[in-house]
């Protein structure tokens, strides 16, 4: 607990810009991303946040059908959380999981957006 309210304290800046950007690209463009804002096509992580928090109420066709790789990153996310703030981990699998999660998501995104 302590670690997550040092952090939280170390990042105030950051988190404030951040909610700014937030609310000002909502009010601006109706969307927070940038990508679909410039260029007007679905980025790599459109339907993420609602796919993840469709898979912890467990409706998981209608996750997959936001975004199928939803669960690759509650598990890279999970290894960080727990890393850095319940359990220091020997072997850090975050980086890895990261990686795999990114390839993978990209990987989707160019199939859906060339192939489908």
């Amino acid at each position: 607990m302590k670690q997550l309210v040092k952090d939280i304290n170390d990042n105030k800046l950051v988190i404030i810009i951040v909610i700014l950007y937030l609310v000002i690209m909502q009010v601006l463009f109706k969307t927070v991303c940038p990508f679909y804002a410039i260029f007007h096509i679905p980025c790599p992580g459109c339907g993420l946040t609602r796919a993840i928090l469709l898979l912890f109420i467990g409706r998981f066709r209608e996750s997959f059908s936001y975004n199928p790789t939803a669960i690759f990153w509650i598990i890279s996310i999970s290894f960080f959380l727990v890393d850095r703030y319940i359990k220091k981990i020997k072997f850090r699998p975050f980086p890895i999981m990261f990686f795999i999660s990114s390839f993978i998501t990209l990987f989707w995104y160019v199939v859906k957006l060339f192939i489908l």
